[in-house]
């Protein structure tokens, strides 16, 4: 019987596998909760989830537009992906961006620490960055991808998660997460021009 630590404890009496391809499992344990009830917990794991604020000298960042089928709809987003197995969020990152927008960045700086994206429900983390010094070299994007690259002001991203128009919560994170890291540089991106 496994115990997980915090204030309530959870006791897991048993796990299975519900389903399992090469990018998440569904497990189901079946669980005893912190009042003493017993039920199941369904759980999705998948690869480490990275995505990269990738800036310009010009206070510009890429984003890229895509139609999601999950929410079937059309999402703009900063470069994101999953890391293979064995490979690091950095270097996974590093990967995607070259893939996804033909990029290379000489400067790396991690925004924040490991984040859990939908903890209720899955023990999926993410890792940000903030990729500066960058330069061009052909992207090379999955098959399933129709990506829509394109540069735009920070300022207008920011604009972009307050007007709703960037739901992606990688997205809005890692924004958010730069221009807090970026005033504390002395870089205030709501007031350019």
């Amino acid at each position: 019987m496994n115990h997980f630590s915090g204030h309530a404890c959870w006791s897991r009496k048993n796990s299975r596998i519900i389903y399992e391809n090469p990018w998440l499992t569904l497990r189901e344990d079946r669980v005893i909760n912190p009042n003493g009830g017993e039920g199941i917990y369904s759980v999705i794991e998948t690869r480490i989830a990275t995505g990269v604020v990738a800036l310009t000298p010009e206070h510009e960042v890429y984003l890229v537009g895509q139609y999601r089928y999950p929410i079937d709809g059309y999402s703009w987003e900063i470069v994101e992906g999953g890391a293979d197995s064995g490979e690091t969020p950095l270097a996974a990152i590093q990967r995607e961006l070259r893939e996804e927008a033909g990029l290379i960045a000489r400067s790396w700086t991690p925004l924040g620490g490991e984040i859990h994206l939908s903890n209720c429900i899955s023990s999926e983390a993410g890792y940000l960055y903030l990729a500066e010094d960058l330069e061009s070299c052909e992207p090379d994007p999955d098959e399933s991808e129709v990506l829509e690259v394109k540069r735009v002001p920070f300022c207008e991203a920011l604009a972009m998660v307050d007007a709703g128009e960037i739901t992606d919560a990688m997205s809005i994170m890692g924004l958010l997460c730069a221009e807090r890291m970026l005033w504390r540089r002395g870089c205030d991106f709501r007031h350019d021009h």
